[in-house]
C-alpha cells in the first residue's frame, strides 16, 4: 500500500514516511487502503506518533487484526 501511494517501488518496514515524501494526504490514501483492504481504521495522528510501516502493522496487530 504504500510503495502504491508513495511511488516508491521498495520500501522497508522501518522506514520513516515523511522522510519518504509523505504528508498528510498521503496519511489519508494510506488511512483509506487499510481500511479498504483489512477493515481495520487507524487513526490518522498513528502516522505521526509511529511513521513506519512496521508500526503501523503493530497498531492494526494490537486491534485483532490479522493480515
Amino acid at each position: 500500500m504504500w510503495q502504491d501511494v508513495l511511488k516508491i517501488p521498495d520500501i522497508g518496514p522501518h522506514e520513516d514516511l515523511f522522510d519518504l515524501g509523505g504528508h498528510s494526504l498521503t496519511i489519508t490514501r494510506i488511512s483509506g487502503r487499510i481500511v479498504q483492504r483489512l477493515g481495520v481504521e487507524v487513526p490518522l495522528d498513528a502516522f505521526f506518533d509511529t511513521p513506519t510501516i512496521a508500526e503501523i502493522a503493530e497498531i492494526i496487530r494490537q486491534s485483532g487484526k490479522e493480515f
